[in-house]
């Protein structure tokens, strides 16, 4: 099967330029032809060809990660072609030209083909669900169905790259806090496997009097390491495996996230991200169309939080029989005063998309004030945390030595 570009004129006399793969140029036309089209001019295209032996020789086990800042990329220039004008199919194929990502590339080859077969862009989307969530899927439907395609992509773009920046700011505030864990375990490990047993054989050599009781702690916890380092290996697996079993499980996954929003200092952190995804997601989904039933179904699903998807879901039930959503949230602590109020406003002004933006907005700056606060506060607990840990050890080698003096004294 070979590439084509084509040149055609559209049901409205529109030049129309495209790609489409076929095994030959009267088949191209035939699969042009219900499409309302009608090519003007046709022939193999070499890039793409070209292009697809390339792929065809590489190895598919190291293909690149698709993340968050490639589907953000993406979704700004597909809204910024669809707003130019430029048709839906050749967009794809100007995205698949642009996309520097051999993953995302392929994800979008397989999108266009789907689209050019006569699938609508959404259903297309929605059968790579770990690149473009329901969420996303979902909005990408309104826009078809409302004629604006470019505003819900940009919607989206927005709504993704919020998302975005504040994982990327967790995950900033916690890259210092574990490499500095990794160097305390790295070295109470050399500590306990390299320098702990020849510290042993000094004070069996001088030393004959009973050691201090936290040297001999640390000798018998290097003695255990050593020797039974495999049950610590076992039961680590096994409280690994336990952990993923019990997230994954309903009642697991609850008391997990009842137990998170509990945590000091970090439980906060985790509520006001929480609280930030569900009024973002639910004003994106509210303003770009989407039935408010299907909003707040999607939007428990995507808060990350077990409790405020069960308080979405009676929200849900309620509105089924005529109440607010409003009512039912403030029965569940989970959900501040305020933001219950400023809902309960959005819904009696007609303004609830509004409402629930201004509420992500305060969210968004209250966790960017607690990541740097955390951030600050962190880095002097863990040189405190490393220099304790250091210290220990060091104390309990020299605990023997000052025994010693005194005895000579």
């Amino acid at each position: 099967m070979a590439a084509y570009s084509y040149l055609a004129l559209d049901t409205e006399g529109r030049r129309v330029r495209g790609v489409i793969e076929a095994d030959s140029e009267s088949e191209a036309v035939a699969q042009l032809r219900p499409q309302g089209l009608m090519v003007i001019s046709i022939r193999e295209s070499r890039i793409a060809a070209s292009g697809k032996n390339k792929k065809g020789s590489q190895l598919t086990i190291f293909q690149p990660r698709i993340k968050g800042r490639d589907v953000i990329v993406l979704s700004r220039q597909f809204a910024t072609l669809i707003n130019a004008g430029v048709p839906l199919a050749q967009a794809l194929s100007i995205l698949i030209e642009q996309t520097q990502n051999t993953s995302l590339k392929k994800v979008i080859e397989e999108v266009r083909r789907d689209v050019e077969g006569g699938m609508p862009l959404s259903s297309a989307l929605a059968k790579h669900p770990k690149i473009f969530s329901r969420l996303y899927c979902d909005m990408v439907r309104a826009g078809e169905v409302g004629g604006v395609l470019d505003v819900i992509l940009t919607r989206l773009a927005n709504y993704l790259e919020s998302t975005e920046n504040i994982n990327q700011r967790m995950k900033s505030a916690m890259r210092y806090p574990l490499f500095v864990l990794f160097m305390a375990g790295g070295l109470v490990s050399a500590l306990l496997f390299f320098i702990l047993p020849k510290m042993k054989e000094l004070f069996a050599e001088t030393l004959h009097a009973n050691l201090p009781g936290l040297t001999q702690f640390m000798l018998d916890l290097s003695n255990f390491a050593r020797q039974k380092y495999y049950f610590v290996i076992i039961f680590i697996i096994a409280l690994a495996v336990g952990y993923h079993f019990f997230k994954n499980s309903n009642r697991g996954s609850y008391l997990l996230d009842k137990m998170k929003l509990k945590i000091p200092v970090l439980g906060k952190l985790y509520h006001r991200i929480s609280l930030s995804r569900f009024s973002r997601t639910l004003a994106t989904l509210s303003n770009s169309g989407v039935p408010i039933l299907e909003s707040l179904e999607i939007t428990g699903k995507t808060a990350g939080n077990k409790l405020i998807e069960k308080a979405v879901e009676e929200a849900r039930i309620s509105l089924k029989e005529g109440e607010t959503i409003a009512t039912p949230l403030s029965r569940y602590e989970v959900f501040p005063p305020m933001m219950v109020s400023m809902i309960s406003v959005g819904e009696e002004t007609g303004a609830l998309d509004e409402m629930l933006n201004k509420v992500a907005d305060f969210y968004d700056r209250e966790v960017e004030t607690m990541v740097d606060s955390l951030t600050s506060l962190i880095e002097p607990l863990l040189i405190v945390f490393l220099g304790a840990t250091v210290g220990i050890v060091v104390i309990a080698m020299y605990l023997p030595y000052f025994t010693m003096f005194k005895h000579i004294g």
